[in-house]
């Protein structure tokens, strides 16, 4: 009986090797792999810290639109529509200003827990967004 158990065993990890192989230790790796969007934007990223980065790729959390709550709605903004987002911490809410192309600004409230990610000319880039203070659209890579 124990023989048959030990087996059982072996087949279960060997069965979950490759899944158990794929989970990484969460944000205390650097970000090696990040979302690849449909679309090429370009921005300079600012942290709370003042740190500018210049990026390609740029995605929220995969995603090239903003998303956040209009009062008691919800809109996606995509970026080509966006020239810049401003972000700041008030309340325990994150506050983004989304200054467009044309048109009013649109004040929405968006989870500081989204990843903002891109490439830099050294390598892959991952933030929370409740880390940025300020991302200035350039424009598609063409």
């Amino acid at each position: 009986m124990r023989k048959h158990h030990s087996r059982l065993v072996l087949a279960l990890l060997l069965l979950l090797c490759p899944w158990l192989m794929g989970m990484g230790l969460g944000d205390g790796e650097g970000p090696t792999r990040i979302p690849e969007p449909q679309s090429d934007y370009r921005v300079l990223l600012i942290d709370q810290q003042g740190t500018r980065v210049d990026l390609t790729q740029f995605a929220i959390d995969g995603q090239a639109f903003v998303l956040g709550g209009v009062g008691k709605g919800q809109a996606a903004v995509p970026f080509d529509k966006v020239s810049s987002l401003e972000l700041a911490n008030q309340g325990g809410d994150l506050k983004a200003k989304v200054v467009l192309n044309q048109g009013p600004a649109v004040d929405m409230t968006v989870s500081a827990g989204l990843k903002a990610t891109g490439k830099t000319s050294y390598g892959n880039f991952r933030i929370p967004l409740g880390e940025v203070s300020r991302v200035e659209f350039k424009g598609l890579v063409r």
